[in-house]
């Protein structure tokens, strides 16, 4: 007989997938560049006054820097708010709509600072760190219940947010020294509170859960808020949609940032508003759109040889900021600190403070190097904050450690408002105690979950002389 041969079928090597359609980098690299294009095409707009001080070309930048930062918040994430987002749209407010504010209230004069070099050397900067570090990436596989909280975790934090919100309310009515202290307090209060209600299970009655969250805003508004300090207001809400945002499927919280952002920013100029008659603040603006005036001053400034240089002395005051200037009463001050002989010198020595931009620290300690250093600095610290939340989200939660870890990213992530505002002193001196205020609450519930109880020490104890009798009387023998 012959041999029969049975056909072996073998199956080919998995191929390597194609890539479907346009690699995301090369789809990074043309956006970024039509940008930049755009950015260019301002250049050659004809400057509308006598004084050729380019005011058409900087409302066209201005707009553009708008755009390009609720853009890159829009997309950034998906449905989720990052801070990338978060950073980018803090840029859209602070360079601008600071640009295109100073060159509509100066349409008929020239301002004297040179703006449109300001707001182009900000455009073209940011859309590079874009390019280079925060390109949009491949999109999130979260799974379905990340970021959840569980019932117990989820009670825990709706318990000690409330009770860290009425310390902080307390505080605040006894004793008006305790502003400082009781304004981080309250701060993380909310955000704990807002995180056990709309994470938790209590979540799927949305109406229910935002009243609360939105009664709680309301008591730190009356209580915590002076009038001064606007941005830490516009941050708080803003923690609250960061948490919102994680149980969209759609971008329907991003849609209500930005379709609230006017609204937002003319309710809190509002709320300093002094009038025509008022000569530092009539409109209420000025917070917003100060720091990129002062930016262009110290450009200045830079420009013809009047501005020193701080070296890195600044960002070391941000690195010692939470020492406590009983302890060290030399201690460094802060960025906004040092600008004040050089752009307000009637308020040296009155405790006034300066808003320069995140771009004008740079500028002050190491000059148009610096400016340009500050891109991988900026790029990869921003991405480390972005990925450190993308991490504590991305899973459910169920311990207080690991809500602590996911508070304390979006605690990070919405303070980047005052990095950009002024530079990394403020950065510190306000995320910083709210970090330490919830590292203290975690750490605190750690150490107390561990003691055992009275009930439990005493099973013990019954134990240990359960296990030495034996012993005893096999001595005595």
């Amino acid at each position: 007989m012959g041999t029969i041969h049975i056909p072996v079928t073998r199956s080919a090597p998995p191929s390597r997938p194609r890539a479907a359609g346009v690699p995301q980098f090369v789809q990074n690299l043309a956006a970024g560049v039509a940008w930049l294009a755009a950015g260019a095409a301002c250049f050659v707009l004809d400057p509308a006054l006598e004084t050729d001080w380019h005011r058409e070309a900087t409302v066209a930048l201005s707009l553009l820097a708008i755009l390009f930062g609720t853009w890159v918040f829009w997309r950034h994430g998906g449905t989720r708010i990052t801070a990338v987002g978060i950073y980018n749209l803090a840029f859209a407010v602070f360079v601008g709509f600071g640009g295109f504010y100073h060159s509509i209230k100066n349409a008929m004069t020239d301002p004297g600072i040179p703006l449109f070099t300001i707001v182009a050397v900000c455009f073209f900067g940011h859309v590079l760190t874009w390019m280079l570090f925060w390109g949009d990436g491949p999109p999130s596989r979260a799974r379905s219940d990340a970021a959840r909280v569980d019932a117990g975790t989820a009670g825990w934090a709706f318990t000690f947010g409330l009770l860290l919100l009425a310390v902080a309310v307390i505080a605040s009515l006894v004793a008006a020294e305790t502003e400082f202290t009781a304004k981080p307090v309250g701060f993380v209060g909310v955000v704990l509170l807002a995180t056990g209600l709309l994470r938790g299970p209590l979540g799927r009655w949305k109406v229910l859960c935002g009243s609360v969250c939105a009664v709680a805003f309301t008591v730190y508004f009356f209580y915590l808020f002076n009038g001064f300090g606007r941005i830490v207001l516009g941050s708080l809400a803003l923690a609250l949609l960061v948490i919102l945002a994680h149980g969209d499927r759609r971008r329907y919280t991003k849609a209500l940032v930005v379709l609230g952002g006017i609204p937002a920013l003319l309710f809190l100029a509002a709320l300093r508003a002094g009038g025509a008659s008022s000569d530092v603040d009539s409109d209420g603006f000025g917070s917003a759109v100060s720091p990129m005036s002062a930016f262009a001053e110290l450009w200045q400034m830079n420009t013809i040889g009047l501005l020193p240089r701080g070296w890195g002395e600044t960002f070391f005051a941000a690195v010692v900021a939470l020492v406590p200037r009983a302890f060290w009463p030399d201690k460094p001050v802060g960025f906004g600190y040092e600008l004040v002989p050089y752009l307000a010198p009637g308020l040296a020595g009155t405790g006034h403070s300066v808003a320069a931009l995140w771009y004008g620290e740079w500028l002050f300690n190491f000059g148009v190097v610096g400016v340009a250093a500050m891109i991988p600095v900026t790029g990869l610290g921003v991405s480390a904050i972005d990925r450190f939340l993308d991490r504590a989200s991305s899973r459910p939660l169920t311990t207080p450690k690991a809500l602590g870890g996911y508070v304390a990213g979006i605690l990070l992530a919405v303070g980047l408002f005052d990095l950009v505002w002024v530079g990394g002193f403020t950065y510190m001196t306000r995320t910083g105690p709210r970090l330490v205020v919830l590292a203290m609450l975690v750490i605190a519930t750690a150490w107390l979950s561990r003691r055992p109880t009275e009930p439990e020490a005493m099973l013990g104890t019954i134990a240990r002389a359960r296990r030495e009798t034996p012993t005893v009387n096999a001595r005595a023998k």
